[in-house]
């Protein structure tokens, strides 16, 4: 799954579970596939992140990382 997809799906359990007619395991269910979810985007993320700081080359070969700032 892309990243795109695991945020689509983590966009639907949450969802569901703000609808609020789950039984209490499917609730559970749901929340702990919501974080499995979030763990793997953010390693995703983390992996996107440091392959950014490694094109980010000055000049002289040197690597500079630039802080990213996300706006929301």
């Amino acid at each position: 799954m892309n990243f795109e997809t695991r945020i689509k799906n983590l966009s639907e359990i949450v969802a569901k579970l703000e609808k609020g007619d789950l039984t209490l395991d499917e609730a559970m269910e749901l929340f702990e596939d919501g974080i499995k979810i979030t763990k793997e985007c953010t390693k995703m993320l983390d992996e996107a992140e440091q392959k950014v700081a490694q094109l980010i080359r000055e000049l002289d070969g040197s690597v500079s990382e630039i802080p990213f700032i996300r706006q929301d």
